[in-house]
């Protein structure tokens, strides 16, 4: 297995392992789709909707690190 190979597949399961924990079946209702993506290569690893209501918690902006 290649060294990105590696990187690549790792990045896939923790990709998944964080879908898994936030994903919900959409209700009808107001809808956000959250994605994983990979920054060296771009690619959408994973992508799951949550659902939302309007006026219960803030939303705040996460500013990106880089």
């Amino acid at each position: 297995m290649t060294p990105e190979l590696a990187r690549h597949m790792a990045a896939q399961e923790k990709a998944d392992q964080v879908i898994a924990a936030v994903a919900e079946a959409p209700d009808g209702g107001l809808l956000l789709r959250v994605s994983v993506t990979d920054v060296d290569s771009g690619e959408v690893l994973a992508t799951c909707f949550v659902n939302y209501q309007p006026g219960g918690t803030r939303l705040r902006i996460v500013e990106d690190p880089w």
